[in-house]
């Protein structure tokens, strides 16, 4: 929608449940509303999709009186507000569905901080901009099924905190990872479905230990340049059934088109 901001109106509607209002702008990135600054007053709303929160500090701090959300959607959340928003968190335990991007593509998504007690009932969350590391409890979300990385661009392994969760079946890591190296360690993922790596710029290899993502059904690469091979271990993914490539290197490329290389042997 084109809808930038609403009126403080709204709020007399008093049994609201669901409130989705945003757009897609530049490079693909959420962009909400401003409501008004009581919007917790709206004490029934399950889906709130998306709110902008860097008009009004206090808005953050109005989530945690929403202790009915499902699904939450958050953009240009500022640096300063993520210990807020983690405490409101903190009181949504019906929470589902969880979107949150950064007010700029290069600005940190502060959510270090802990949440208590930890959504355990989340199952999708999706995280737009900067990361220091994956949040710590992030690794205590028994039920998540998907994770969606844009922007993280983070430096350390950030498959450790992910590859033991028992539920997840959905990873997309777009420009989420400056290492050389993924290693996907051995028997973990033990439910993944789908995987998708894009963007992944100084990313050079990617490595499947034994018995790890044995229920991988569809592996997505694009825009990883410097990948020359495919990962170390397809082979072993048995259940695979879709294999993407999109602008990857002029290398890989010709290995795969030579139907006597050893990347091709290993499809």
């Amino acid at each position: 929608t084109k809808v930038r901001e609403l009126p403080v109106g709204i709020l007399q509607l008093r049994k609201l449940r669901i409130l989705l209002v945003y757009h897609i702008g530049k490079d693909f990135a959420l962009c909400g509303v401003t409501p008004p600054s009581q919007i917790g007053n709206l004490l029934f709303l399950e889906i709130l999709h998306s709110i902008d929160a860097d008009h009004d500090k206090t808005l953050v701090m109005e989530i945690g009186k929403l202790t009915q959300l499902r699904k939450l959607g958050i953009s240009k959340l500022r640096k300063i507000d993520g210990a807020i928003l983690c405490s409101s968190l903190g009181k949504l335990t019906n929470l589902r569905q969880l979107c949150v991007n950064s007010i700029k593509e290069d600005d940190t998504l502060d959510l270090l901080h802990p949440i208590s007690p930890t959504p355990r009932a989340l199952q999708v969350l999706e995280l737009g901009g900067r990361l220091e590391m994956i949040p710590p409890w992030v690794a205590s979300l028994q039920n998540l099924t998907t994770i969606q990385l844009f922007g993280s661009r983070l430096r350390h392994d950030l498959l450790e905190s992910l590859q033991s969760l028992p539920n997840l079946v959905d990873v997309s890591l777009n420009n989420a990872y400056e290492g050389e190296e993924l290693y996907f360690m051995a028997g973990g993922f033990q439910k993944l479905k789908r995987l998708e790596l894009t963007r992944l710029q100084k990313l050079k290899c990617v490595r499947v230990g034994d018995r790890a993502m044995p229920c991988l059904h569809k592996l997505v690469m694009a825009e990883c340049k410097l990948v020359e091979k495919l990962p170390w271990g397809i082979q072993n993914l048995n259940e695979l059934k879709s294999l993407g490539l999109a602008d990857m290197s002029n290398e890989l490329i010709v290995k795969l088109q030579d139907k006597g290389s050893e990347e091709y042997q290993k499809i």
